[in-house]
């Protein structure tokens, strides 16, 4: 009788002692990982991870194996801000991965503590891997007591790497750690598929470590875990730029801005010019202000839309050069506008005559409607030296991302603001005026309505339902864009092409003609046993945006091709000889 006394007696005290705990805690479990939360109240969260001898989950980089653990909410804006060190695994001798046994913290930041629903995704793994998914509402989590945060607060951080920021050099991809030993010292990329495969290279230097590395193509390591036998590092690399990189890149955006005049998307706006230039004397009376204001129509319109991207982009929304014709509504305005064009051009429609006054009086506004508009339709498009250019500046911030835009907008305005600054040289090789004129004006009308039923085309595509099987877009075995089958056809070393199209692309639908839809094409595909995976961007799609992304691009087309365990971006007007050895 004593003895149940007693041990009702410890069971009242120990359940007054942990009820403050559990009512400033949320708690639950899979069958081997329990995840208990708690907050400050304000706009931190602290996760802890139990998981059972003998399981284990994942890192931030998970290794060559594995997945992240990683966070999520509809409804407001969290992040892990810093999380355990991971324990670095070997298998087969050779293979890593960074993962976390028995106990394990991450620290959050929320905007919206009270009423948040956030999500942990992770596999929790022993001889097999279990995919999970934990949801929490933080609207039943009530804030602990200050004693009780920094207690909890203190065992976390002790499991954390210490955060430093270093120099890194940019052509050379290399950092130096002064006065930190190269002797049993560990480079932990935190994220996967940024480094080439063992390219790691550390060495000492007057008692310093010097640590050498390869990035993938048009990507860029920004932090990475260094841990030494004392402590453990978490590192924000902060480039040391060279002007003479940027001004090397600003260059190429140039040089793909003019060449991007001549991609086939531009062709239905060059027969706008052109009529523009044929149709009317006046332009040869104001040579310099015509070029200035179709170049300033140019300019503004190029950064206009980058503006746009860079806010929808630190809103968090995965986009792309291009991605306003992923909307119905701008797709249709569009085909509304040419379908104008076109009963203007052979005259079904005809100016008011107040208006005619008003554009022969403002007739520079003629000039910039046709630079802003030009941009509009050339956009989604991608030219030689203009894909690295783009990817380098959305790898960069805002200031080279404007540098960048800035140099393709001059390089893209440069060809047509010529013919207006010389009109005479023109004149040479054009007749007089006449009748020639008017047939002309009906030849150039043609692009005008090709492009407005191509529109319409995409708009109808947009706004149906798909009814067709998507494998049969060119008779060959597509599938659509899946990065888990891919890096698992990676790891087993299958060649895998991977295209990056849309409808509103008519670079990419030109390439379809004359590249992909051809007989070599399929006669290579069938023979080298090629894996086919199409990544149709004609409507929004954040799983696509953030592929196109993580190969370095913001514009399509794109195509990837993977063999012997890597990958390569292939030219835009690649051949059978550039997916071969």
């Amino acid at each position: 009788m004593f003895k149940k006394a007693v041990f009702f007696l410890l069971t009242l005290i120990l359940a007054f002692d942990i009820a403050p705990l559990c009512a400033a805690e949320l708690v639950q479990s899979t069958e081997h990982t329990t995840v208990s939360i708690v907050s400050n109240g304000r706009d931190t969260i602290l996760a802890r991870f139990d998981m059972q001898p003998d399981w284990h989950t994942y890192w931030r980089n998970p290794g060559e194996v594995g997945f992240p653990t990683v966070v999520k909410s509809d409804n407001a804006n969290v992040y892990i801000e810093n999380q355990s060190i991971p324990k670095v695994h070997t298998i087969f001798e050779e293979m890593k991965e960074y993962l976390y046994e028995n106990t394990a913290y991450f620290q959050l930041r929320s905007n919206n503590i009270q009423d948040a629903k956030i999500t942990f995704d992770f596999v929790e793994c022993n001889d097999i891997c279990q995919p999970k998914s934990l949801t929490f509402d933080l609207s039943l989590l009530q804030s602990a007591d200050i004693a009780e945060w920094l207690q909890i607060k203190e065992r976390a951080d002790a499991t954390f790497p210490l955060k430093i920021q270093i120099d890194g050099e940019t052509d050379g991809n290399s950092l130096r750690l002064d006065g930190m030993p190269a002797d049993n010292l560990q480079f932990i990329p935190a994220e996967r598929g940024v480094i080439t495969g063992e390219s790691v290279d550390i060495t000492s230097q007057n008692g310093s470590a010097q640590i050498k590395w390869q990035n993938e193509p048009n990507r860029r390591l920004k932090q990475a875990l260094i841990l030494t036998p004392s402590e453990a590092y978490m590192a924000d690399i902060d480039y040391t730029e060279s002007g003479l990189q940027l001004l090397y890149i600003v260059l190429l955006a140039f040089i793909g801005g003019i060449i991007l005049n001549a991609m086939p998307c531009v062709f239905p706006i060059l027969s706008l010019k052109i009529f523009s230039l044929i149709n009317q004397k006046r332009k040869r009376r104001q040579p310099l202000l015509n070029a200035f204001y179709y170049t300033l129509g140019v300019l503004l319109s190029f950064l206009l839309l980058t503006t746009i991207l860079l806010i929808l982009k630190n809103s968090g929304e995965s986009v792309g050069w291009g991605f306003q014709l992923q909307s119905p509504w701008f797709v249709g305005i569009m085909a509304f506008i040419f379908y104008i064009l076109f009963a203007f051009m052979v005259e079904w429609l005809h100016f008011p005559s107040f208006a005619g006054d008003f554009m022969h009086k403002a007739a520079n506004l003629g000039e910039f409607s046709t630079g802003f508009f030009a941009v509009l339709i050339a956009s989604p498009c991608t030219g030689p030296f203009m894909g690295a250019a783009v990817g380098y500046a959305f790898m960069h911030g805002s200031y080279e991302l404007y540098a960048v835009f800035t140099a393709l907008a001059l390089g893209y305005a440069l060809p047509y603001a010529l013919i207006e600054l010389y009109p005479h040289a023109l004149s040479k090789i054009m007749p007089k005026p006449g009748l020639w004129m008017r047939r002309v004006k009906i030849v150039l009308s043609v692009p005008i309505l090709l492009t407005a039923v191509w529109l319409s085309a995409v708009l109808t595509e947009q706004i149906m339902p798909d009814t067709n099987d998507e494998k049969s877009a060119y008779a060959l075995d597509w599938q659509p864009y899946d990065a888990e089958t891919i890096a698992e056809l990676n790891e087993q070393g299958k060649n895998i092409f991977i295209d990056f199209t849309a409808d509103w692309c008519l670079t990419c639908k030109f390439n379809e003609k004359i590249l992909i839809n051809t007989s070599r094409f399929k006669n290579f595909v069938q023979k080298n046993n090629v894996h086919l995976f199409m990544a149709d961007m004609t409507d929004y799609n954040e799983e696509y945006n953030n592929a196109l992304n993580m190969y370095g691009r913001d514009g399509i087309p794109l195509y990837i091709y993977y063999k012997n365990g890597s990958y390569e971006i292939l030219p835009l007007f690649f051949s059978i000889s550039d997916l071969k050895d």
